[in-house]
């Protein structure tokens, strides 16, 4: 999928998102873009082809089931690979709104609470949404690089 098309079908979504939780929707576009490599890369059911539309590689069982894929993680600073579960979902819009529902646990809530895009990336890796030491640096990139920040003055 082409990036601009991908940021023109999940914007609303996110900009929605947004409004709910006080995260920035340019983080959240960032993080569905780097997350599924804009679309591309969302875990498929090895056996069946069948997309589980997971933007944001979220574990566990969803409204659809789940898939079990290999994928990769760090682990002191290595990459390793391990099997697991991730959620399946009917289309990117309902997969927002379960990430929405995972943003709103405690932990994340110095993710809500941050004053500026980077520093909800920032606050992202801190508070342990994904294992990548790049991380920020990677969301911030992507925000910089396609304007996703004009998003966040809907």
């Amino acid at each position: 999928m082409h990036t601009d098309k991908f940021i023109k079908d999940i914007a609303p979504a996110a900009q929605d998102c947004c409004r709910r939780t006080g995260v920035f929707a340019s983080c959240i576009i960032a993080q569905a873009a780097l997350e599924s490599g804009w679309g591309r890369t969302v875990p498929v059911d090895e056996k069946t082809g069948r997309s589980s539309n997971n933007l944001f590689g979220i574990k566990g069982e969803g409204p659809c089931g789940c898939i079990e894929i290999p994928h990769m993680e760090y682990e002191n600073g290595k990459r390793v690979w391990r099997k697991a579960k991730f959620r399946c979902y009917h289309d990117y819009a309902e997969c927002i709104r379960d990430w929405e529902e995972v943003i709103m646990h405690d932990r994340y809530k110095p993710v809500r609470e941050a004053r500026t895009p980077d520093e909800a990336a920032h606050q992202l890796y801190r508070c342990g949404y994904a294992t990548d030491l790049e991380y920020p640096q990677k969301l911030m990139s992507i925000m910089r690089q396609y304007n996703l920040y004009s998003y966040d003055n809907d």
